[in-house]
């Protein structure tokens, strides 16, 4: 006897008529007369499974006892009455029976609070929309990686546990390596630039750390960062990356419209020309609203709010003060070749031309107020012949949540990391 060839729902279309076997979780249940019908769902689709009493009193024993949410496997042939398609069972196996009461409800008809989401998050992407938000992250992931490779970037991986900071301002979590002082990485930035010598275009998509104790709905103290460098461009040149990027994306997610319609919102349109507006523009456009910022300071969240009564959408905010950026940033007297990415009020990504001169880098750090000592490791290969270059690093999280329209930025991290949270 043929043994049943094993299937995924979304494959069932292509086996009508034939005796397949299929595993999933118990969805739905409802009874009518002698006849129940199952939905069952194994995270690519559902398919009905129709359960006759008198055809098979086995069977419909061993589905009357199965809970909802219950992982099982069944035997059966595929039929299709109209547009809709159903298993016959003729064996049904419990795998896994699921304890009531669920402490969330995966049909998502109970809502639950953000916290018990997460608290229970493997039960939780059950729940259509959940399971969406964390598909279209997925996609997102990959079509960056098919951009880069598009344009002959290599995919890196750099440490995270490094010896010194990166940026030198950002605080930082110790670790006890051995008998050394560690850290772990915020940003990957040395190793992208020093790499550049040879690979000429890197990106890496991996996660990072700040031991930033803030407690907002866009911060978190891991985060997945999407950087990029290359070798023999300026910052006008790597926003051009970074927009033909997010095109790439948004394009790409057009295809994906099946995930947001669970959402109840249309995929993202890819850009047009992003404009890139001085930071002394900004500065002025602020101060005749009656906003005064100081000359060299950052903007805060409320400036940032009536920058997005200006820009509703994708901006960029460009030659920024030196006093407000990293010590490899390129320096022009009180200025710097540097941008962020904004999206209304939500910065997504920030980048710019590096120093590339040895000379002029040891300078940057010390006029920092930093120790060289601490970056010697790094600036040592600037004596080698070090292209000129430039970069960025696009926080991912953001721009999925951005994306899917999500309130609060733990809502498209699986296991998210703040100052009160280390588990689950």
């Amino acid at each position: 006897m043929e043994t049943p060839k094993k299937i995924r729902t979304i494959d069932a279309e292509k086996h009508v008529g034939e005796e397949v076997k299929l595993y999933g979780w118990v969805e739905d249940k409802r009874i009518l007369g002698n006849i129940m019908f199952i939905t069952l769902r194994d995270g690519w689709g559902r398919i009905q499974l129709t359960i006759r009493k008198e055809g098979n009193i086995g069977v419909y024993s061993r589905a009357l006892a199965t809970q909802r949410q219950s992982v099982i496997s069944v035997v059966g042939r595929i039929n299709k009455y109209r547009d809709t398609l159903e298993v016959i069972p003729s064996k049904y196996f419990l795998i896994s029976q699921a304890n009531h009461p669920l402490p969330i409800d995966p049909t998502g008809r109970t809502p639950a609070a953000l916290p018990t989401l997460i608290e229970y998050r493997p039960l939780s992407l059950r729940i259509e929309r959940i399971n969406a938000i964390f598909k279209i992250r997925s996609q997102v992931k990959r079509y960056i990686r098919e951009y880069f490779y598009s344009i002959g970037a290599i995919e890196i991986d750099t440490p995270k546990i490094i010896a010194a900071a990166s940026e030198g301002g950002a605080e930082l979590f110790s670790v006890k390596y051995f008998d050394k002082a560690a850290y772990l990485a915020q940003s990957p930035q040395l190793y992208k630039e020093q790499v550049t010598m040879g690979l000429t275009y890197v990106f890496e998509i991996a996660q990072f750390y700040r031991a930033e104790k803030s407690h907002t709905r866009r911060h978190l103290t891991e985060f997945t960062s999407v950087d990029f460098e290359g070798a023999y461009i300026d910052y006008n040149e790597a926003m051009d990356v970074l927009e033909d990027m997010i095109r790439h994306v948004f394009k790409r997610l057009q295809e994906d419209e099946e995930l947001f319609k669970i959402l109840r919102r249309d995929p993202p349109r890819p850009p047009s020309e992003i404009p890139r507006v001085k930071y002394d523009t900004l500065i002025d456009y602020l101060r005749g609203r009656g906003r005064m910022i100081k000359w060299g300071e950052d903007f805060d969240s409320e400036a940032l709010k009536m920058i997005a009564e200006k820009y509703s959408g994708f901006y960029f905010i460009i030659d920024w003060p030196w006093d407000t950026k990293p010590f490899y940033i390129y320096r022009i007297g009180d200025y710097t070749q540097s941008f962020d990415l904004m999206h209304g009020s939500l910065e997504l990504a920030s980048g710019g031309t590096r120093e590339h001169r040895y000379s002029e880098l040891r300078k940057n750090v010390i006029d920092k107020g930093l120790d060289i000592d601490n970056f010697e490791y790094h600036v040592r290969y600037y004596q080698y012949g070090m292209p000129p270059h430039a970069g960025f690093g696009l926080g991912l999280d953001r721009l999925v949540q951005m994306i899917v329209g999500a309130d609060n930025i733990r809502e498209v991290v699986l296991y998210p990391r703040d100052p009160e949270t280390l588990t689950p």
